[in-house]
């Protein structure tokens, strides 16, 4: 079941055009200067008044923007629900021509508004991939996209933003100033014989970017480690659990507490030290130090820490459980002592998402939880989750 979504001005209306073009007007030159990104190929995408889908890699929150930015043309954007929990987005986002999707469940609201705009003449931004990226590599398309386009028979047109993923990198708490490139597709169809697999295939390819490409003559950035202790959450030499720290003589560097090895993060995501290696690379090699499904619990335990969980909805006072966040092969739980707080099975879980400012969330049923550890991080208990529940689902 999706959320309940009742903008004040719908897609479409004039006041909801007018805001957006206003908007854009406004920021054209803010968003120019601080992103350094020219129109390049955009005039390859059709200025007509026949609605598409533009389908793009997701590298940053910014996407949107960059992608659409200078079409010059009525955008409608398909959004993660999750945005129009905030107070402030919840409003503004539906003014800039957002509608929300409930990601990993069906949600018919969303689909029928996606209908009208694209009926409506609208060029309705899409991800595939479904979630951003942590370090540009490109995650596997959507099944369902496929399906959606042979159902509309739509018109298509595909994106790659190169770097993106350097700008703002996902687990980053500050951004770096780097010129931002876009490049588009000419327009494609497909036909009626073409299987979701193929269309699925050819989207896949058309958006793949290069994760290791090299931020660009005149790129710079300050505090650059900062955030990336919670994306890295064990250190990539020695492997203990929760020691990488930023360095509190160099914002753009980590250091390991447990053997003291150092790296200095670059704009093009480089650890220089004395065992360099890119950030995604180090990813992988605590990724394989937990073994698949990862565990670093004892006993039944895979993961535990202190932590709680939270409902989430609009409009009413979530609920919340706090205590001791464990994590077994069979249930996800909260307890206190001997006594269980809360406690969802494993098979149950419909999908575990790591939403905006990582916040980690939970579906079960029709319900949506925040999970929240309080001294580990945040994306460390997300892959743990995924590959338990993915385990499960097998």
């Amino acid at each position: 079941m999706a959320d309940i979504y009742n903008p004040p001005f719908p897609l479409g209306s004039r006041v909801q055009v007018a805001w957006y073009w206003f908007a854009w007007a406004v920021m054209a030159p803010l968003w120019s200067a601080a992103y350094r990104w020219v129109p390049g190929n955009a005039s390859r995408v059709p200025r007509d008044d026949e609605g598409l889908l533009l389908l793009t890699n997701h590298t940053s929150a910014s996407d949107p923007f960059w992608a659409a930015f200078w079409i010059f043309r009525r955008v409608s954007f398909m959004t993660s629900s999750h945005l129009f929990h905030l107070p402030v987005l919840s409003w503004l986002l539906p003014l800039c021509g957002c509608f929300p999707k409930a990601k990993f469940v069906k949600d018919k609201a969303s689909m029928r508004t996606l209908d009208d705009r694209y009926n409506a003449g609208d060029a309705v931004v899409l991800f595939p991939e479904g979630t951003r990226t942590f370090d540009g590599r490109t995650r596997p398309v959507l099944p369902g996209i496929g399906r959606l386009i042979k159902r509309i028979d739509a018109r298509v047109v595909t994106a790659r933003i190169l770097n993106g993923h350097l700008f703002q990198p996902r687990w980053a708490s500050y951004p770096r100033w780097i010129p931002v490139r876009v490049d588009y597709d000419e327009l494609i169809t497909f036909g009626e014989n073409d299987t979701v697999e193929h269309i699925n295939q050819v989207l896949s390819e058309r958006i793949r970017i290069d994760p290791d490409v090299d931020a660009p003559r005149g790129s710079f950035g300050f505090r650059m480690a900062h955030g990336l202790p919670d994306y890295l959450w064990a250190c990539p030499a020695c492997f203990t659990q929760d020691a990488l720290q930023v360095a509190r003589d160099d914002g753009n560097a980590v250091v390991c507490s447990s053997c003291s090895e150092r790296w200095t993060v670059d704009t093009s995501s480089r650890m220089a030290g004395a065992k360099p290696m890119r950030v995604h690379q180090a990813f992988d090699r605590i990724v394989e130090d937990v073994g698949s499904p990862p565990r670093v619990g004892e006993g039944t335990l895979a993961l535990s820490g202190p932590g709680g969980v939270t409902t989430m909805g609009h409009g009413k006072k979530n609920d919340r459980w706090d205590g001791q966040l464990e994590l077994t092969a069979d249930e996800l739980r909260v307890v206190r002592g001997d006594e269980v707080l809360w406690a969802r099975p494993i098979t149950e879980l419909k999908a575990v998402s790591v939403e905006f400012q990582n916040r980690l969330t939970v579906r079960h049923d029709d319900h949506l939880f925040e999970v929240v550890p309080s001294a580990q991080s945040s994306l460390k208990w997300g892959h743990f989750l995924k590959q338990w529940v993915a385990l499960a689902a097998e």
